[in-house]
């Protein structure tokens, strides 16, 4: 090789220069790769996270709007409900025409009952039948064959008592009743439970004076 023709020493050195530069730049990018790795994979957890919980309130908000509009449509019982649904999913449009929306398919049923699907139409408000009376219990043959038994006898009313009321009472003492004499006694004085009570003496006295009377005379 002639001189011409050789690399200077110069050039070759920057050329290496320039290589272990662009090495040590492509380390630090592959550190910074793996550092934007590791901060990502928590927030594509939480992407994925955000993605489920958008569903679930997708899910959500549409059972909602369901519920909503059956019980405007006076479907309140959540098969109905379901089975509202179900049917509307199988409504196929005319052609040309728009399919109608849920508060639409259900807000014809209830103003027309004759579009309603026969297995729909117990569950609306409207339509429910009346609740029937329960059937009374047959008797039994034994109560069936069994005597009447006969009326009790009327009782008969109580006498009247025609006996003098008490006079009212004044709050003060009643007078003791007054002493007969010896030869004014009689069995209403006696019969007295009071007079008898103040007037035991005179008419132990009384009796026994008669009996003695009695005995010398014989």
């Amino acid at each position: 090789m002639s001189d011409s023709e050789m690399v200077p020493r110069s050039r070759l050195n920057e050329e290496l220069e320039k290589k272990n530069a662009a090495l040590a730049r492509a380390k630090e990018l592959e550190a910074d790769l793996a550092s934007l790795r590791a901060e990502v994979q928590p927030l594509q957890a939480k992407a994925a996270e955000a993605e489920t919980l958008r569903a679930q309130l997708a899910t959500a908000t549409a059972e909602h709007d369901t519920f909503r509009v059956g019980v405007e449509a006076g479907i309140t019982d959540p098969e109905g409900l379901g089975l509202a649904r179900y049917f509307y999913d199988k409504v196929q449009p005319a052609e040309g025409e728009q399919r109608p929306s849920f508060a639409d398919y259900m807000s014809k049923l209830k103003s027309d009952p004759t579009a309603r699907p026969k297995g729909l139409t117990s569950y609306f408000a409207d339509s429910a039948p009346t609740p029937a009376a329960a059937p009374q219990a047959a008797p039994t043959p034994q109560a069936a064959n069994a005597p009447a038994k006969p009326a009790a006898p009327a009782q008969p009313a109580a006498p009247r008592s025609t006996a003098a009321l008490p006079p009212p009472s004044t709050g003060a003492a009643p007078a003791p009743a007054p002493s007969p004499s010896a030869a004014g006694w009689t069995r209403e004085n006696i019969a007295d439970p009071a007079t008898y009570a103040a007037n035991r003496d005179a008419l132990l006295k009384q009796a026994s004076a008669g009996l003695a009377s009695r005995l010398g005379s014989r």
